[in-house]
């Protein structure tokens, strides 16, 4: 089974700079709590109402509009537009990397927390469904992999792939997808490199796959 980790195009620069998705207190640009510092990915084939960003003057985009409101539809093209594009990446279930959250034993230890527990309940009631929650407790690498743009629809980029053995046609779209994410963060003044884990602070994974990708085709 396929399930998926949902973000924004101007996340893009940081996840591929460093060569992995990082769990949630890593890289988040607003607070979050440190009770869910983990990498949160879902079976649900639809982008997480409560993963939306709160844009003003577009209601659908406001958690607190689906909590009042049932069944608003949200337009991801247009909210969309305000954070460079939604994509997802995908991973196998059966993956070790991931656990699913209702069974963990990281959830049994959170069930006496109200504010989790609040969290949950406000999950179930936008659709999101707390049963169709997977976690990663570590940062997860981009090896066994696919990605996927919203553009009226879903749309395959790359179906399976593994940035450190990626061909340069794939480099070639992930570099691209970078420069735009860079130019949505300096649209947003956000930080073009989001906060980086500190085994990474001076190591940037993609570029160096990239130059050693390069150096070998010119040199045969």
């Amino acid at each position: 089974m396929k399930i998926f980790h949902y973000t924004k195009g101007y996340c893009l620069n940081s996840i591929f700079t460093d060569g992995f998705i990082a769990t949630e207190t890593k890289r988040s640009i607003s607070k979050v709590h440190s009770e869910t510092d983990y990498v949160w990915l879902t079976e649900k084939t639809n982008y997480p109402k409560t993963a939306l960003p709160s844009i003003s003057g577009v209601p659908e985009s406001n958690l607190g509009v689906h909590l009042s409101q049932k069944s608003i539809h949200v337009d991801l093209d247009k909210v969309g537009n305000h954070v460079g594009s939604f994509f997802r990446f995908g991973f196998e279930s059966s993956d070790s990397r991931f656990k699913k959250w209702w069974h963990s034993s990281e959830r049994v230890a959170m069930k006496s927390n109200q504010i989790w527990s609040k969290m949950e309940s406000v999950a179930n009631k936008v659709g999101d469904d707390v049963r169709s929650f997977w976690i990663a407790p570590n940062d997860v690498a981009l090896e066994d992999f696919s990605l996927e743009i919203y553009a009226g629809g879903w749309i395959p980029l790359i179906s399976k792939g593994s940035v450190s053995d990626a061909d340069l046609e794939t480099l070639t779209l992930i570099y691209s997808l970078m420069e735009s994410s860079k130019s949505k963060c300096l649209e947003l003044d956000f930080p073009v490199h989001h906060v980086q884990s500190p085994k990474f602070s001076d190591s940037h994974a993609f570029y160096k796959i990239l130059s050693n990708l390069f150096q070998g085709s010119f040199s045969n």
